[in-house]
């Protein structure tokens, strides 16, 4: 009898360290957006060979975060104009929007205590938000929930995509929050509602309602989509008017 073949199934791994590095130093408030990214200067910063940052670069130009720049045959971010970030939105939305419901199905005991903890951290820190430590948080909730799904592809995409949307709603020169919420009392209700949506979004995932938990998200991301496209396209007329004589 022919001996059976076996058959090896690649593991699917998170994003590597050095790839994480080398995307939070890309998306930090030290490169614009339309910047040109200088592999040498990148290795130099990050202290690291120019050869995992060739790579580096070469894998996310591969998932169309980085584009290549005709004129100096280089490399840089993207500009981010009101299509892109309505791009980046959708993408988001594709993953988020399927990994909330495969996790009312693969959700554990633990994913429900941990998503309760995170909101209950978010509510003594929403006097500051948008404190780095509130976004951390805010992104700890997100990532659960994509990790509650089991789904290894959207696990790994997801950190690259946050690292991405982190930069482009809260830390561009346009879409920036200056604030904090205690300064703001209509960024105080906005912050709670926050809260109150992650909350309601756990429960959903509890109650394995996945019509609900979809139409939920659907709604939260689509209220920080509405604030960030708006606020691009008021800088950006605001860049296209005359200047006052």
């Amino acid at each position: 009898m022919p001996k059976r073949r076996r058959v090896f199934e690649p593991k699917i791994d998170r994003t590597p360290p050095n790839l994480q590095r080398l995307v939070r130093l890309i998306f930090s408030e030290a490169f614009l957006p339309g910047g040109r990214l200088v592999e040498r200067d990148l290795a130099a910063k990050l202290k690291l060979s120019r050869i995992p940052v060739r790579e580096g670069l070469q894998k996310l130009v591969s998932k169309g975060i980085l584009l290549k720049d005709a004129v100096n045959r280089g490399l840089r971010l993207r500009d981010y104009a009101p299509a892109e970030v309505t791009h980046l939105h959708e993408y988001r939305e594709a993953v988020e929007l399927a990994a909330a419901r495969a996790a009312c199905h693969n959700r554990t005991a633990t994913d429900l205590v941990q998503l309760e903890l995170i909101c209950d951290e978010m509510a003594r820190e929403a006097p500051n938000a948008p404190s780095a430590r509130w976004l951390e948080l805010d992104w700890q909730f997100h990532q659960t929930v994509v990790e509650a799904s089991r789904n290894e592809r959207f696990i790994n995409d997801f950190d690259l995509l946050m690292i991405e949307c982190n930069y482009v709603f809260y830390r561009l020169p346009d879409t920036m929050i200056p604030a904090k919420s205690s300064e703001n009392p209509l960024l105080a209700t906005l912050v709670h509602g926050v809260v109150e949506a992650h909350r309601q979004i756990g429960k959903l995932i509890g109650a394995r309602d996945t019509n609900g938990v979809v139409e939920a998200m659907r709604l939260h991301l689509a209220g920080l989509s509405n604030r960030v496209h708006r606020d691009v396209v008021r800088n950006q007329l605001a860049k296209q008017q005359p200047e006052a004589r």
